[in-house]
């Protein structure tokens, strides 16, 4: 039973688990039953995949009335009575040492721009370090960043969005992988105890995906607790955070805050407590009727007993006792003298009555006596009928009810205009809309309160709902519900049955005014046919009382009262059953109604104390990080409001500008650098489990001074090392400046930078052997013919060993050279090393001997004209397999041209510039 429950709140610093249990017992304490059903649902109510309808059962399985068990075999149970066993999924599992997840390594093959067949790609991090890869767009850098995603939470989302014409195959695998399977594995450490867990994350042609972990490890339970908002983040990420509604943002926001789960779960909450739907499947109005008009049925009932017990007994007053009533009704047919052994032994119940007629019928009388019994019979069934017609009073009653509805229904224009003004009720409430007579649909002034307007006429819907529900209990209370025997019996043609044929729609509580009139002249013309045919029969039944006896009359009459006692008495007790019954469904549905609604303020309430709590300890951190990225003269600030999910963002500070809109007012940078601060900030507090985080190209927006702040951010303050207790961060970017940053501190020790080279059609590889794997590749490939895929290993190739010995020989190139990605990259590295060359050899400086002079321009003749000429113009001429074979010598020969000999015999070493030998 419902019990005294304390306030209730989250523990701010307390994992999940902890609190969503403590919920679970606070539960228990408001009420004992249903407090110890609805937390073995709350795994679903977590992840959004119940079933209101399977829940809602449950609990009322929970606390059902034991009166249920009392209805007769057959009788139809009470709607939502069953009793559904919910599927209910255990609480996930994991090691309790476990108290978070690094990112070891990890795996791809056949997964997007990652072909690698029979050689995955391989990428190791370092759980101690900085991590990067740097890669010219098209490598396959963005796959790793997807095949992470795909791996943790099973979707890419913008993939599965495609519009359907645009989704002819499974853009998930490589098309050049002859599989057609993906496979991804995820390396990962635990913290603190540094066990191993390896999670393979399969997907074939048919879209099917499997994951395996490692013993004694759970796969599912592994990614489910690495599947938070933080974890991946790419550039959209943020531009989305800044232009999403403040409820998707606040949304979004509770998942930084480790609060996800919370979230669903306060809207699942709210959902079960739903006053309409909850009505909605409980049949409240429905079985509202239904005890309405049982309350009738025993009315009519007891009054026809009183009646009846006069003509029988001889008393006008009834006992007070119903059992006394019935001894006397059963000694008053035991003293009729024909009566008197037919009685013996039998409750007043159990009386045969037609028994009773037919020994007076021996007795004395015949045929007329039959037909005296019938007139009887038949009149008092009338008057029975009748007698449950709406009293005089309450028949127009219909009528104004109907009128009433047609009114509030001329007010409102049907469920879309619900939906409407319910959204702008809450569009209203938004601080962007602090004019009460601005309109945040067409962006206009409105002459009155928009506030009020919308109130007023959200407050028709209401009207509408509650003038349909009169009608229905008015039809069922008023007893236009019971007139269909009497209908039945006075108009013969089921055509012409105009009640029956309104039912329905009257129990509906949607009957029109017009049809209202209709049926109060149809009950009037009943009236008349029924008081015409009680006149028949009575002066029939006259005619009769002076043909016969008088005793026989009287006994007859006393015989037939006995016969309506019976039946009056059986409708009581089981009109008095049925009530029963309702009675204890209705308190048993108001019992969850109540304990849900509480359930759902409360859990409201604690998670938004948690959520303030802990906005609280972000936003400092937050303007912190956003001040270490030089926005000088700009303060960020985030608020949410305790009664709703919705997050605030504004500028507390622009300039000497207070309160004002980032949207309107920031550069796209400014609004990356707004969400980046933010999400880096609750990722520090409210981690979670993973403790790394992968950024995709968070920078590109950036100019070159403020990547560097971003970089030395998360160098010193955020990541690990810089940070011992921060996370493992894995920077993904194919900005060439920002790879000449990672290559200065890969030399510090707290930094691991890889860079990826490759295409799609082949195999994408890790700096480390990879232009030789590359190499290795376009000349098998070349030599099988393939000029088309392999072309592209040959520019892949070509600019790996320029750049490489432009760094190697400290060779000066222009600045604009570290921001071209297009075709013309090798021709600028060729052009920066032969003007180095020239430069060199015109001051007498130049270390290179004669042979080798020549060699570079032998080799830059056959790379050049063969290659560069057709592929930095972009002319269409295609190449052959034997030119391009010719080149790929030529670059190797080329490279070639700035090696020496150490000493006699030993390998060829690089000079250490162009002057310098060693």
């Amino acid at each position: 039973m419902p019990n005294a429950a304390s306030a209730f709140s989250f523990d701010e610093n307390a994992d999940s688990e902890t609190n969503f249990d403590g919920f679970g017992t606070h539960l228990a304490q408001c009420d004992a039953d249903l407090g110890a059903e609805l937390p073995k649902h709350f795994p679903k109510l977590r992840t959004d995949t119940f079933s209101q309808q399977e829940i809602w059962n449950a609990l009322f399985a929970t606390v059902k009335p034991v009166e249920n068990a009392a209805v007769k075999p057959g009788a139809e149970p009470p709607a939502g009575a069953a009793s559904v066993n919910p599927s209910v999924t255990d609480a996930p599992t994991g090691h309790n040492a476990v108290a978070g997840w690094l990112l070891e390594g990890v795996s791809i093959e056949g997964f997007r721009g990652i072909n690698n067949e029979g050689k995955p790609l391989e990428l190791k991090f370092h759980p101690d370090k900085i991590n990067s890869i740097s890669a010219v767009n098209g490598v396959g850098k963005s796959s790793v960043y997807d095949a992470i995603r795909y791996a943790i939470s099973g979707s890419l989302e913008w993939l599965d969005d495609l519009p359907a014409t645009e989704r002819d195959g499974d853009y998930y695998l490589n098309r050049f992988n002859t599989s057609q399977k993906a496979t991804i594995k995820l390396r990962l450490v635990a913290e603190p105890t540094g066990q191993k867990c390896e999670i393979v994350v399969t997907r074939d042609a048919n879209g099917n995906r499997s994951v395996v972990a490692t013993p004694p490890w759970d796969a599912e339970t592994v990614l489910r607790s690495l599947d938070r908002e933080f974890v991946l983040l790419d550039g959209p990420t943020f531009l989305n955070f800044i232009a999403a509604r403040p409820l998707d943002r606040g949304r979004t926001f509770s998942g930084l805050l480790g609060l996800s789960d919370y979230n669903t779960m306060r809207q699942s909450l709210a959902g079960l407590a739903n006053t309409r739907a909850f009505g909605n499947h409980f049949d409240t109005n429905a079985h509202a009727q239904g005890r309405a008009r049982e309350a009738k049925v025993a009315k009519d009932a007891h009054d026809a007993i009183g009646r009846d017990y006069a003509i029988l007994t001889g008393a006008a007053q009834l006992p007070a006792k119903a059992s006394e009533a019935v001894d006397k009704c059963h000694s008053a047919l035991v003293q009729i003298g024909p009566l008197t052994e037919l009685c013996k032994g039998l409750t007043f119940a159990e009386i045969d009555i037609d028994s009773c007629l037919d020994a007076i019928k021996a007795a004395e009388g015949g045929p007329k006596r039959e037909r005296l019994a019938a007139c009887i019979r038949e009149r008092e069934n009338l008057t029975k009928l009748y007698g449950q017609a709406p009293l005089a009073e309450r028949v127009e009653k219909l009528v104004e009810l109907a009128a009433a509805r047609e009114e509030s229904a001329s007010k409102t224009a049907g469920e879309v205009m619900l939906q409407l003004f319910q959204a702008g009720a809450k569009a209203l409430e938004l601080p962007e809309w602090q004019n009460a007579d601005h309109c945040p649909l067409c962006d206009n002034k409105m002459p009155h309160n928009l506030q009020e307007h919308v109130a007023n006429r959200l407050a028709d819907f209401s009207a509408l709902d509650a003038a349909t529900q009169a009608i229905a209990l008015e039809w069922n209370e008023a007893g236009w519900a019971d007139l269909n025997s009497l209908e039945a019996l006075l108009e013969p043609s089921a055509d012409a049955r105009l009640i029956a044929k309104c039912q329905q729609a009257a129990q509906g509580g949607k009957i029109s005014s017009d049809g209202a009139k209709r049926l109060v002249a149809w009950l009037q013309e009943l009236q008349a046919r029924a008081q015409k045919h009680e006149q028949d029969l009575a002066t029939e039944q006259q005619a009769l009382e002076k043909e016969l006896p008088q005793s026989s009359v009287e006994v007859t009459k006393k015989v037939e009262a006995a016969r309506r006692l019976q039946e009056s008495w059986r409708k009581l007790a089981d009109a008095f059953r049925l009530m029963k019954v309702e009675d204890a469904r209705e308190a048993a549905v108001s019992r969850i109604k109540t304990f849900l609604d509480k359930a759902s303020a409360d859990f409201a309430q604690a998670e938004a104390e948690v959520s303030k709590a802990r906005l609280a300890a972000v936003e400092p951190v937050f303007k912190s990080y956003f001040a270490n990225m030089s926005f000088l003269g700009v303060v960020p600030a985030v608020s949410k409001r305790a009664s709703s999910e919705d997050l605030q963002i504004r500028l507390s500070e622009f300039h000497g500008l207070t309160n004002l809109s980032p949207q309107a007012l920031l550069s796209e940078s400014f609004r990356n650098a707004f969400a980046i601060s933010l999400y880096l900030a609750a990722a520090s507090l409210y981690g979670g489990m993973p403790k790394f985080i992968v950024l995709d190209d968070v920078t590109s927006s950036f100019d070159a001074g403020h990547q560097y702040f971003l970089v030395e951010l998360l160098r010193t303050t955020f990541a690990r090392p810089g940070n011992p207790a921060g996370l493992q961060v894995i920077l993904l970017s194919h900005d060439t400046m920002l790879e000449k940053l990672f290559n200065k501190h890969s030399n510090s020790g707290a930094w691991w930078h890889q860079r990826l080279e490759g295409v799609p059609q082949l195999a994408v590889l890790p700096q480390a052997g990879a232009v030789n794997k590359v190499r290795d590749q376009t000349i098998a490939m070349l030599q099988a013919g393939q000029v088309d895929f392999a072309k592209e290993g040959v520019r892949q190739y070509l600019e790996y060993r320029l750049g490489d010995l432009i760094s190697r020989l400290r060779i000066p190139v222009p600045v604009d050279v570290a921001f071209n990605e297009n075709k013309q990259l090798a021709s600028e590295f060729l052009g920066a090393i032969d003007a180095a060359v020239i430069l060199n050899q015109a001051a007498n400086r130049l270390v290179l001997e004669p042979a080798q002079i020549a060699g570079l321009n032998t080799n830059m003749a056959t790379i050049v004209g063969n290659f560069l000429s057709h592929w930095g113009t972009g002319q269409t001429l295609s190449f052959t397999g034997a030119a391009l074979l010719g080149v790929m010598q030529a670059i190797d020969n080329y490279c070639e041209c700035f090696t020496f000999e150490p000493a006699p015999g030993a390998p060829r070493a690089f000079y250490k510039s162009l002057q310098q030998r060693q």
